[in-house]
């Protein structure tokens, strides 16, 4: 989460929990954060029901994206 909380505008409410990740959640089910950007959201996630109802609507994405070859994209 590059950029620190102030990169976080578009899910920064505070609750809890602390601020929301969602904004994060694409590139964290891709792998594609951090070690500590990654701890930071999977934390987060663990503490946080809406954040976590999020992340189970994209968690599958990976294995949806890897069914997909370039003749589908044509």
């Amino acid at each position: 989460m590059t950029g620190g909380a102030d990169g976080e505008a578009a899910d920064a409410g505070t609750t809890d929990s602390g601020r929301h990740v969602r904004s994060f959640l694409g590139a964290y089910v891709l792998g594609a954060l951090a070690p500590e950007e990654d701890r930071r959201v999977a934390d987060h996630l663990a503490r946080c029901g809406p954040c976590g109802a999020a992340y189970l609507e994209v968690a599958e994405a990976p294995s949806l994206l890897a069914l997909v070859d370039e003749e589908d994209l044509r």
